[in-house]
């Protein structure tokens, strides 16, 4: 776990990213039916306006609940 904050941007960057275009890549392939190079293409259009809303939504929302959240339990 990140254990300041340029940690916690450098984590928070590279997971949505990851998460961001595989779950793009996923959509799309089950829209269109199967894995092409056209799913590919799609996916990766529609990949910047997803990330930049993850990591915004990420960065100032999800992670001040999800800290509150576990470490009120801990």
């Amino acid at each position: 776990m990140p254990q300041n904050k340029r940690e916690s941007l450098i984590y928070t960057v590279l997971m949505c990213f990851v998460m961001v275009f595989w779950m793009s890549m996923y959509n799309v392939t089950l829209h269109m039916g199967s894995p092409s190079l056209d799913v590919l293409r799609e996916g990766w259009l529609g990949f910047p306006i997803a990330y930049i809303y993850a990591m915004c939504f990420d960065w100032f929302l999800v992670s001040k609940l999800a800290k509150g959240f576990a470490f009120r339990f801990w």
